[in-house]
């Protein structure tokens, strides 16, 4: 990109600072001593200022000589080191001593380094800084900053650089890679349209078992537990493409910290692991997410290669200043989805009222679809709610996070009682034990 220059273009290199400096004592002792040649002191330094400042000051690069480019990993991922590249090519005829500071934004490295390379005629240097994301979403960068040093060293030239450029941070993927699915993981085929083995009443008989822990009793075969000696259950076959729909809350219940992360950072990894498992178990998955509408919506679709566009629709959503309506979301997905699906909630459960706002949600959708709501945990209220106060302001803060938490809980039991299932676990631990729930959902047929 073309370099541009601000005012002043130039300043006073160090050779020339300390030429300067040293030939001003002489003049000032020259001038005390009375010597007649104290006013040919002054004379030489100004004469080598403005003989220094012509040298490299008016003989800068032109707009064109030197080209920045700057290489952004192909993914950058929130809490992983990453490396960011920049090329710096000379089209001139002179040799270019550059030292730059790039226009990185602050939630990727809290203090740009300061790098020097040089360049000589016709050739190209890099160089390569380390960042750490810290927020996930469409980070711009700003201009770098060039100091140009001529090749005299008596002046440098302060150039910025028209460089944009907008850096795709994901939210921390590691539980798609590391994740281990539950021991039962073995019922499902994953990928393709093959049928899914699970144990029910519906589709076509696979095989038989041994019983295991946790298994429905309706499901054991007694004429082979009585011919093996042993508790024998059914598997039969089901069919996979089924409907997936993950809701993320983006209103601003959702931008409170649980951890080092929002609560909203915490919804959108879950849903996004979630929807991987949907995908990879041969479920249709949709993905929407919701303030006081539907402000984006992903349609259902099959098929891993999916899994960019649901990527896309929420690596860099962020709270909305609204509060939900659950109930216009409902009447959305009633418009949308002619198909009985699981209707996933990740929110905030924050107190009664919005409780009742969103068991109506629930009834409306109840007779159509089986919903599953999240409640996102607050660790901070558990936290102020579990000390034990040491005066009276503390105990003020234990008795409102212990009247807030009671209030949740009553809350989630009217969801229960509405026919939800409701998960309530510990943010580090939701994208695990969603997808286990999910399976659990899958498994029992209940979908």
């Amino acid at each position: 990109m073309a370099l541009s220059a601000p005012t002043p273009a130039f300043v006073p290199g160090r050779r020339l600072l300390v030429v300067a400096a040293g030939l001003l004592p002489l003049a000032v002792l020259a001038a005390l001593l009375g010597m007649p040649w104290s006013l040919l002191l002054p004379a030489a330094a100004a004469l080598v200022v403005i003989t220094g400042l012509a040298a490299d000051g008016f003989r800068g690069p032109a707009a064109d000589e030197l080209v920045l480019s700057r290489e952004l990993p192909r993914r950058l991922e929130v809490g992983t080191a990453s490396s960011i590249t920049l090329r710096l090519r000379n089209r001139g005829s002179r040799t270019w001593t550059v030292v730059l500071s790039d226009g990185c934004p602050p939630s990727l490295c809290e203090e740009p380094p300061v790098l020097e390379l040089v360049v000589p005629p016709g050739a190209e240097a890099t160089a390569t800084y380390e960042v750490h994301p810290r927020r996930r979403g469409a980070l711009s960068f700003g201009s770098p900053l060039l100091r140009i040093l001529g090749r005299a060293g008596w002046a440098e030239h302060i150039r910025t650089m028209d460089l944009p450029g907008e850096a795709r941070v994901l939210p921390g993927l590691e539980g798609l890679r590391r994740h281990r699915l539950r021991a039962r993981r073995d019922l499902m085929h994953l990928g393709g349209a093959r049928r899914m083995r699970v144990l029910g009443r519906d589709g076509d008989f696979d095989r038989l078992r041994d019983f295991v822990p946790g298994d429905d009793v309706r499901h054991v075969d007694w004429k082979a537990t009585a011919r093996l000696r042993r508790p024998i259950a059914r598997v039969w076959q089901a069919e996979k493409a089924q409907n997936l729909v993950v809701l993320v809350d983006g209103t601003r219940l959702m931008a409170t910290r649980a951890g080092d992360l929002t609560k909203l950072d915490h919804a959108v990894r879950a849903a996004l692991t979630l929807s991987w498992a949907g995908l990879a178990a041969g479920d249709r998955v949709a993905v929407g997410v919701f303030d006081d509408r539907m402000r984006t919506w992903i349609a259902p679709a099959s098929g891993t290669s999916r899994f960019g566009a649901l990527l896309d629709g929420l690596y860099d959503q962020q709270p909305e200043d609204r509060f939900p309506r659950y109930q216009e979301v409902a009447r959305h997905l009633l418009r949308l989805l002619s198909r009985r699906s699981l209707v996933v909630w990740l929110t905030d459960v924050l107190d009664l009222d919005q409780g009742k706002e969103l068991l109506s949600a629930l009834t409306v959708l109840r007779s159509r679809h089986l919903s599953l709501v999240v409640a996102l945990d607050d660790p901070q209220v558990r936290a102020l709610a579990a000390v034990e106060p040491q005066d009276r302001s503390a105990l003020y803060l234990r008795t409102g996070a212990v009247e807030v938490l009671d209030e949740r809980r009553v809350l989630l039991r009217r969801l229960r009682a509405a026919g939800a299932q409701v998960l309530d676990e510990p943010t580090e631990r939701l994208g695990p034990e969603l997808v286990d729930r999910y399976l659990d959902i899958k498994m029992r047929g209940q979908l």
